[in-house]
């Protein structure tokens, strides 16, 4: 599996929920439109929500090398610290 950062924004809260939730199962939940993830490709990440997905909707999947690191600073969405 190879490792992806998943930012959006969504228009409609429903919509918005809905994409957050089935990434929320999938995926570390890093910032509120902010998710890392792991799945074989970029299309796969989106094919997962391309659905809740209108025309003036926003999806960015990004996939990070072997190497790359992501650097936290602050606190997780969810409220717990961050582990750096």
């Amino acid at each position: 599996m190879k490792r992806f950062v998943a930012c959006y924004d969504i228009s409609s809260n429903s919509e918005r929920t809905k994409v957050m939730r089935r990434f929320k199962k999938e995926g570390f939940h890093s910032q509120l439109s902010f998710f890392e993830l792991e799945a074989p490709s970029a299309q796969a990440v989106s094919e997962r929500v391309k659905q809740f997905l209108s025309r003036t909707d926003r999806l960015a999947v990004i996939r990070l090398s072997k190497k790359g690191k992501i650097k936290r600073i602050g606190s997780l969405f969810e409220g717990t610290e961050w582990v750096l």
